[in-house]
């Protein structure tokens, strides 16, 4: 095999080091570009107004090709510049044909394009695709942020909506504080209809009040409020109050009335910053005949942060009238609602100690109570259990978070401005969750056309890869009559 015929290989990298070890470049080739490269600095300044002109600068990009192309324009637009020996006489000519000479002296050219081709292989290319990739990176992080704000904004608008529900309003008008000082108004209706369902504690109260009779056989009055409740119903305070029924009850709008009071009151929060507490019920007992078998203490219910009532009767007592807050029922009365719930509350601690003792020591029971009413012999375990049942089921309906809240409301006006404030804030921190998630797709929108736009980009860059190797390689050839020349780890890699 001849040595024409074997191939010349040459790695990019080693590219420039190779024309310089081959002599077909000096070393201090960068000296002379940076000379070319202020001439043509100066050249383009005079340029003819042509299209194709305008075209070369708008790129501005020139390289030893492009001052070639710019040369033969010139050979066109400035062919009346000619003497008699055919040459040009147009200094812009003239200066384009030295740029172009210097080039030519110790293959400058050929020392520039590989100084292109290495830029374009090592850098400009590979951080183009860098930046495709931090792009598709960015994308991916902003849909997933995309997501969790819109899951934000639901569950804070979810949150909303829950308590909204708690507190039965709709919560869809702007004026979220009326429909809570509106639903003070269904307050009285509401207990109304839970007191109806009093009577199915008339048993307990039957057997509660038997046992104490029989353990206690001196006279004692047991939970004076719904002994009355089974009586009389839910009456009115005034009736309850003076122990006679009024001739007239005036019409009292308790939401009305709460509202004007909230425009003049400023009482301390009753809300956690957290979230929205509907009230802390939290009671402290001791279980019946824990100490002495024979002694039932009083059970001492800690109220202390139940709120105080803060509206004041204006009743004439003297006249038979009801007025105020006498007109309203009697468990409005926040005493009155107080000691009704400790009642309760007493209620089911009795019949947890007596299911206890009932099933531990039942033999002992049997014996000690043979002589007790027969209600108290004939009911079992079992039926406890059933009392019980219904005693707490009762006590939730009256301890519901809307039910307690309405209370609150009743009995500090500043409680409904913070209900409201945080109702609010739930709502509020919805919509700002929904507009960053909004702002985020602008900016995905914005970073999908970036993406969209290197693309092309890179595919430019590789083009003109391709087009300088083939010229170097072109060039090389001819040096060495034609022999095939490899660049190696150039355009190949990218």
């Amino acid at each position: 095999m001849n040595d024409s015929d074997i191939p010349i290989d040459i790695h990019t990298n080693k590219l420039l080091d190779w024309l310089i070890s081959r002599r077909h470049c000096q070393k201090d080739y960068q000296k002379s570009l940076d000379l070319i490269r202020s001439k043509i600095k100066l050249a383009i300044v005079d340029m003819p107004q042509i299209d194709e002109v305008e075209d070369l600068l708008r790129k501005n990009v020139f390289d030893y090709y492009v001052c070639q192309r710019v040369l033969d324009i010139l050979k066109k637009t400035d062919r009346s510049s000619k003497n008699i020996f055919g040459q040009y006489t147009s200094k812009r000519f003239q200066d384009w044909q030295e740029i172009l000479k210097l080039y030519e002296k110790d293959n400058i050219y050929l020392a520039e394009d590989g100084q292109q081709l290495i830029r374009l292989v090592n850098y400009e290319v590979p951080s183009l695709k860098r930046l495709q990739s931090k792009y598709e990176q960015q994308l991916e992080e902003m849909e997933r942020s995309i997501l969790t704000q819109q899951k934000q904004s639901k569950n804070f608008l979810n949150e909303y909506n829950a308590n909204c529900k708690k507190l039965r309003i709709e919560g869809e008008s702007d004026d979220i504080r009326k429909e809570l000082f509106d639903q003070l108004d269904q307050l009285p209706k509401r207990i109304d209809e839970i007191v109806k369902k009093i009577s199915g504690l008339k048993p307990v109260f039957d057997y509660y009040q038997t046992f104490l009779q029989f353990i206690l056989p001196s006279s004692i009055e047991c939970l004076p409020i719904l002994r009355y409740l089974l009586v009389n119903g839910n009456t009115s305070f005034f009736e309850f109050k003076h122990r006679r029924k009024p001739d007239s009850i005036e019409e009292f709008h308790l939401g009305a009335f709460i509202q004007q009071q909230s425009c003049q009151k400023n009482a301390d929060d009753i809300l956690d910053d957290d979230q929205i507490d509907f009230g802390d019920f939290s009671i402290e007992c001791q279980t019946i005949g824990e100490k002495d078998p024979n002694k039932i203490e009083s059970i001492e219910i800690d109220w202390n942060n139940c709120a105080e009532s803060t509206m004041k009767s204006s009743i004439e007592t003297e006249s038979n009238v009801a007025r105020g807050e006498e007109a309203l029922g009697l468990l409005l009365n926040t005493e009155i609602h107080n000691r009704f719930l400790n009642e309760l509350i007493e209620i089911e601690h009795f019949l947890l100690s007596r299911i206890a003792e009932m099933g531990s020591y039942y033999a002992i029971e049997s014996f000690l109570f043979e002589s007790a009413p027969t209600i108290i012999q004939m009911t079992t375990v079992d039926d406890l259990e059933k009392i019980l049942s219904t005693v707490k089921e009762f006590r939730s309906e009256f301890e519901s978070p809307s039910i307690k809240a309405l209370y609150y409301m009743k009995n500090s006006p500043k409680y409904v401005e913070n209900l409201y404030h945080k109702l609010n804030h739930f709502k509020e921190l919805s919509k700002k969750a929904l507009e960053k998630a909004n702002d985020l797709e602008r900016k995905r929108l914005n970073l999908i056309q970036n993406h969209s736009d290197i693309g092309p980009q890179i595919e430019n860059l590789i083009d003109r890869t391709k087009s300088i190797q083939k010229r170097i390689e072109e060039a090389i050839s001819k040096k060495y009559n034609n022999r095939i020349v490899n660049i190696m780890g150039g355009v190949q890699v990218l």
